[in-house]
């Protein structure tokens, strides 16, 4: 919403200026007075209201991990597969909103709808700040012959500053779930061959912090006289935690103490976490291009590992959103 009224107030500028100097002719007032009955952007500035709205969305991007925290999506393992995100939201002009969205990728020869999210949302945004709170809920979908992400809850909130040159900024970014995988193993005991069908159940939570500085740059009529295009870098500092807790179960185990501690050194248990540090820098570059209803928007982010690892330190995430707003 701030990205449309920063348009309509560099257009409400324009033509007060120009009236100041010369007078309107007749045939300049009824465009002018057609502009204000049918344009949807300045009718938003001229009338101050805030305005519900649908928007419809198809994205692609190499991040799957969360809706809206790349500090979690730069963990991931990997980063080469492509997925497509579609999506539609309502948005109320209190504030309140809610999205429902999908996860398609490619999967042996064939699309699959692997995953759906429902995130409710809710924003609030005056001169000075603008802060967002939600909730995102994955949902699994077909099954897929390739790693998804374990979290199934995802809560994330941010705020930022816009008054000076320079707009700082925070989010806070808490995510949990479980993941069951399952194992067929065997071994020799007193001469014969165990066969153990072991249930490995992982549960996964995590807090992220993220601190950040970001500048906006607002251009219209870069094409034509109804487009409006916004650039926002930003420089990420980002910090969390994460812990593990590992079970096991099946028939033998839970009767054979021996069997449930080769289990245990071949596969892990118990609990285990990572102390609260900084982990990454990031960099983030992302423009909003705006005609009519139509928009696009283009992001990528570079993270860079910070702690001392065996692992590649530099992961790159990229998406592209293009979508339609109706007021």
């Amino acid at each position: 919403m701030n990205k449309l009224l920063l348009l309509l107030l560099f257009s409400c500028t324009t033509v007060f200026t120009y009236g100041q100097t010369d007078s309107l002719s007749q045939e300049e007032m009824r465009l002018l007075d057609s502009m204000f009955r049918n344009d949807e952007f300045i009718k938003l500035m001229m009338t101050g209201k805030e305005y519900s709205y649908v928007d419809l969305s198809m994205g692609i991007g190499n991040g799957i991990f969360s809706v809206n925290n790349n500090a979690l999506n730069a963990g991931q393992a990997r980063t080469s597969k492509v997925y497509y995100t579609p999506a539609a939201g309502y948005h109320h002009k209190t504030g309140l909103g809610i999205t429902v969205g999908g996860f398609i990728a490619l999967d042996k020869g064939s699309f699959k709808m692997y995953q759906y999210a429902i995130s409710p949302s809710y924003t609030y945004s005056n001169k000075n700040f603008v802060a967002a709170l939600s909730y995102t809920r994955f949902v699994e979908g077909s099954e897929p012959g390739f790693e998804v992400s374990p979290f199934k809850n995802d809560f994330y909130a941010s705020a930022r500053y816009k008054k000076s040159w320079v707009q700082p900024g925070i989010a806070f970014g808490y995510f949990f779930g479980k993941q069951t995988e399952y194992y067929d193993t065997s071994f020799w005991l007193l001469n014969r061959i165990v066969h153990i069908r072991d249930t490995i159940t992982t549960r996964l939570s995590g807090l992220s912090v993220t601190l950040s500085a970001t500048h906006v740059w607002d251009f219209d009529k870069v094409l034509n006289k109804k487009d409006y295009m916004q650039i926002q870098p930003a420089i990420m500092l980002n910090a969390g935690s994460q812990k593990w807790d590992i079970a096991h179960s099946s028939s033998l185990s839970n009767r054979r103490p021996v069997i449930q501690d080769y289990l245990k050194s071949r596969f892990g248990d118990g609990t285990a976490s990572s102390k609260f540090n900084l982990q990454s820098l990031g960099i983030s570059a992302a423009l909003s291009y705006y005609y009519g209803s139509f928009y696009l928007q283009p992001q990528i982010y570079f993270d860079y590992y910070l702690p001392t690892t065996t692992e590649k330190r530099l992961t790159s995430l990229f998406a592209v959103v293009a979508g339609f707003t109706f007021y």
